[in-house]
């Protein structure tokens, strides 16, 4: 596992008055401050919050990326299924060159299957989202190769193609699987990868992680020096945040996210968290 700890904010794509301007406003401050990552959730409706801004992520990340120079960026998570894998392939490539190589994917099966998929007129059924899945990681695998490449799968087909320009990251973008413990099919997707963002019913514990990456590391090819595994965390202020800093890493995590959305705090708030440097 990767030993450098990074700090990271991971932040709703959703609030009241929420604008893009706002959002690159907070990345550029995240970026002064020190922080190492910056990450947007991919949701495209707020259930409980009929007064929010739903921002497209993607959109947010290429103003993001246009205005910063060194923190890591991405999504976590984006429901692939909901979404078409080409058009996310050409989305994220070119969002790795625009941001010089700093993009990470972080993929999940999604929830809120009644008002994000139904809704919408979308694939529902959460095994069948499962497959989508699959397929859409090994076709972007494909399409971000640069090379030609051609699929043939149950959900999806593509005729021999060639999508250009490659990705800046070799071999790949960073892909982070999202999924909730103790379920485990989605940390059997993630040893395929390169990151795990593991979430629960309530807030996963040092020994939570042990297991996880225990379980990981049965079905990973080969033992990946470089793969991430997260933890979201609103605790940064907390008298003992370096001690719970050290139990998390010791179980195995690099990055730590401090979670912003608008039930947390308001804008303000949140940009003034931003603000104080994280603690290294």
């Amino acid at each position: 596992m990767n030993s450098n700890t990074n700090y990271g904010i991971y932040i709703s794509n959703f609030g009241p008055n929420w604008t893009v301007s706002s959002i690159v406003e907070l990345a550029k401050e995240a970026e002064k401050a020190g922080w190492d990552g910056f990450f947007l959730w991919d949701h495209i409706y707020a259930d409980d919050m009929q007064d929010a801004n739903v921002l497209d992520p993607f959109i947010v990340l290429a103003a993001i990326a246009s205005h910063t120079k060194k923190i890591r960026i991405g999504t976590t998570v984006t429901p692939l299924a909901r979404r078409q894998p080409w058009k996310i392939a050409r989305e994220t490539a070119s969002l790795d060159q625009l941001s010089n190589g700093r993009f990470i994917l972080g993929v999940g099966l999604g929830g809120d299957p009644v008002n994000e998929f139904a809704a919408f007129g979308l694939e529902s059924n959460a095994k069948i989202r499962g497959e989508m899945l699959d397929e859409s990681l090994e076709i972007l695998q494909g399409l971000w190769s640069g090379e030609k490449f051609a699929y043939n799968g149950k959900h999806y087909q593509i005729k021999e193609t060639q999508f250009l320009p490659a990705t800046v990251q070799k071999p790949t973008i960073p892909i982070w699987v999202g999924g909730n413990w103790p379920n485990k099919k989605p940390f059997r997707r993630a040893a395929k990868f390169q990151g795990v963002f593991p979430l629960g019913a309530g807030p996963l514990q040092p020994n939570d992680y042990q297991a996880i990456l225990t379980y990981i590391k049965k079905y990973q090819q080969q033992q990946n020096k470089s793969f991430d595994v997260v933890f979201s965390t609103s605790s940064k202020a907390l008298a003992d945040f370096d001690e719970m800093i050290s139990d998390y890493s010791s179980a195995g995590v690099n990055w730590f996210v401090e979670c912003f959305h608008p039930w947390r705090a308001d804008f303000d708030t949140l940009k003034q968290i931003v603000k104080d440097s994280p603690r290294k």
